[in-house]
């Protein structure tokens, strides 16, 4: 953005100028009396001096600005229409908040509002939200308005030609205001000192009025194309924040249709206007995203953002060993070692993978959600191999999620949950502040069919979702669904007559025929100890689970589809305990029994589900997780919406 509001600070000089000397000046146009000279010289008989033309009357003079700017006014009309009509999508709304005669951004003056000022700040930092600046119409904004000061400019040079009639300049700026479409009249040009003008200064700004009226219009024209420009550019931030989705794997929005956006919520739009009448900065910062994470990958980008302008981090050779650990030396620990200072790790110095080096590679591993034990695989290489330009996209990409996110604006809760499945993590926010946090495991990423609703595909990925938890169930049954059954169940009892009992499992023969199965709570129970449910249309919830092994991995995504958590119990105390003051003793003794029970929240806890490869943790530190649905591959590919299951002819489920 090259615009600057000082541009017009020439002009703003000049006519300060003009009033001083306007304070000096006698009555313009008027003889002033000689000294008498002691004896008059005889004179030669010479031709009468011409008559001089009669000067304008005043009247007259402002009736042709009256004129002139009648026409300025017309003329604006037919434009502001033409331009509409040429907004294509955002025509509505223009003419829903910048009809003929009203400038938002701007005053008739030439004078850059605050709210204008606010857009131009907010515009200069797109990047930092991770914004498509394309659709911003940015080289149109910089055109549009560096020809307001270029238009003034004009202005300036007719008035300058009235520096021997300071008086009638000062006429003339106020003329000029008033053909611009500014506060203008007779008795405005009579403050200006109209009435005082000689006949020379009539003269003078009467020969000025025609060359003024045309620059006049010309700055009138600037006016609104530079003003509608920064109003188009601000609804665009408008339906970037609040409506389009063009990074979400499912619910993604195509360009075409994000552009249709301003017309199709042009009354929700334009109310952000009227409401945010000379706080229009603040008023657009309040759709930004509340969530805590969104602040702080604001301040990530700035640090990746300086690591990319510093030319970022040195390529690494190739890796022709299985690993690399500590005590080995040779070219490839020198640029390891290269590599991680880049990046701003202590890795201290030499060609030996030394202890300084296996820290900071462990530290590597933990903020890429990598098993951290300080070797170097080809796992771990491939991860140091992502550019320094690719992690800023990532973290300009986890920003767009939040703002696509159901949960964008979490902050309005005082307590919330929040799972990332990208880091297969939980955190729980208490204004705002991290109190508890959890390892998950997530829905898996393998291909799978469903013969009750007949679609096959990516069907056990967790959904990007937020819900309210309105129960906490203490040693839960399990209720398999009927594919569950069907597909798992059925074929172990054929195997095994023993199984149910075994494993706990109870078959309910239901009045109108069918069965009903369920898991008693127990050891074997999948569900394990906790449950943690709110409705929703996935059917998805928190839950224990007796296989306890995999949160051992560093990369979790083996689920079903439900969010399993590592320590469910700590999570029920914290819950149970804010919410019904229950304590640790009772809550265990509960679980103790065997028996289930279902404890309603007074309050419903707030759920937020979504996916953001990128983060700050606790400590500051930018953490990267892992892309295990490819979510953020399929952003970069081009190739969204993604395609996560499709219906195909149910058969046999034999080999499934």
């Amino acid at each position: 953005m090259q615009y600057s509001h000082n541009r017009l600070g020439n002009l703003q000089h000049f006519l300060a100028a003009l009033v001083a000397l306007a304070g000096l000046a006698g009555c313009e146009g008027q003889d002033q009396p000689k000294k008498p000279t002691e004896a008059a010289a005889p004179q030669a008989e010479s031709a009468p001096a011409p008559v001089a033309a009669p000067a304008p009357k005043l009247a007259d003079i402002v009736q042709k600005i009256a004129i002139a700017a009648k026409k300025a006014a017309d003329d604006e009309a037919a434009t502001v229409a033409k331009q509409q009509k040429a907004a294509g999508a955002d025509k509505k709304l223009l003419e829903l908040v910048a009809p003929s005669g009203t400038l938002r951004f701007y005053s008739r003056d030439g004078t850059l509002s605050k709210d204008g000022a606010d857009v131009l700040a907010l515009l200069a930092e797109l990047d930092r939200h991770g914004l498509d600046k394309s659709g911003y119409r940015l080289g149109q904004i910089d055109q549009a308005t560096a020809a307001v000061p270029q238009a003034f400019a004009e202005e300036r040079k007719i008035l300058l030609t009235l520096e021997k009639q300071p008086r009638a300049a000062l006429v003339a700026a106020a003329a000029a205001l008033w053909l611009r479409g500014g506060d203008g009249s007779a008795v405005a040009l009579s403050r200006a000192g109209a009435e005082q003008l000689g006949e020379n200064g009539l003269r003078a700004l009467d020969a000025a009025v025609p060359a003024l009226a045309v620059a006049a219009q010309k700055s009138r024209e600037a006016l609104i194309a530079a003003d509608q420009e920064l109003l188009r550019a601000a609804a665009r931030y408008v339906v970037d924040f609040d409506y389009a989705n063009p990074a979400h794997p499912l619910k993604y929005t195509p360009p075409a249709e994000v552009r249709k956006m301003t017309e199709k919520n042009a009354e929700a739009i334009a109310k952000v206007f009227k409401d945010n009448q000379g706080k229009l900065g603040d008023g657009l910062k309040k759709h930004w995203p509340n969530h805590p994470q969104y602040v702080l990958l604001q301040g990530a980008y700035d640090t990746y953002k300086k690591l990319v302008e510093a030319g970022g981090w040195p390529a690494l050779p190739k890796l022709t060993a299985k690993q690399v650990k500590k005590g080995e030396i040779g070219p490839y620990i020198v640029a390891l070692r290269q590599r991680l200072q880049a990046e701003g790790y202590e890795v201290g110095s030499g060609d030996r993978f030394d202890d300084d080096l296996e820290a900071a590679v462990k530290a590597f591993q933990g903020r890429h959600q990598l098993d951290p034990d300080g070797i170097v695989t080809a796992t771990v290489h491939k991860e140091l191999e992502v550019t320094a330009e690719k992690r800023l996209r990532l973290i300009q990409l986890a920003m767009q999620r939040y703002r696509e996110s159901e949960g964008k604006m979490a902050g309005d809760d005082d307590f919330f949950l929040f799972v990332n499945i990208a880091f297969q993590m939980l955190w729980v926010y208490d204004h705002g502040a991290i109190v508890d946090k959890h390892k998950v495991i997530v829905g898996n990423n393998d291909t799978d069919s469903d013969q009750v609703s007949a679609v096959k595909g990516k069907i056990n990925r967790t959904k990007m979702f937020s819900h309210k938890m309105v129960r906490v169930i203490l040693a839960p049954k399990w209720f398999p669904t009927s594919r569950v059954v069907e597909l798992e169940l059925q074929p172990k009892l054929a195997k095994d007559p023993s199984f149910l009992e075994k494993e706990g499992y109870v078959r309910e023969v239901q009045p109108d025929g069918t069965e009903k199965w369920y898991q008693k709570a127990g050891k074997s129970n999948l569900l394990g100890d906790v449950k943690f449910q709110g409705p929703n249309a996935f059917n998805i919830y928190l839950h224990d689970t007796p296989f306890r092994e995999k949160f051992s991995f560093a990369r979790r995504p083996f689920s079903h589809g439900c969010v399993r958590v590592h320590k469910p119990v700590d999570l029920a105390e914290l819950i149970l305990g804010r919410d019904k003051g229950m304590s640790a003793r009772e809550i265990r003794d509960i679980i103790q029994e065997k028996e289930e029970k279902e404890i309603k929240l007074k309050t419903p806890l707030s759920v937020h589900i979504d996916y953001a490869s990128a983060g700050v943790d606790e400590e500051g530190n930018v953490i990267f997780g892992a892309d295990i649905y490819g979510y953020d591959q399929a952003f970069f590919d081009g190739v969204l919406p993604v395609e996560e299951a499709k219906e195909y002819k149910a058969g046999s489920t034999r080999g499934l």
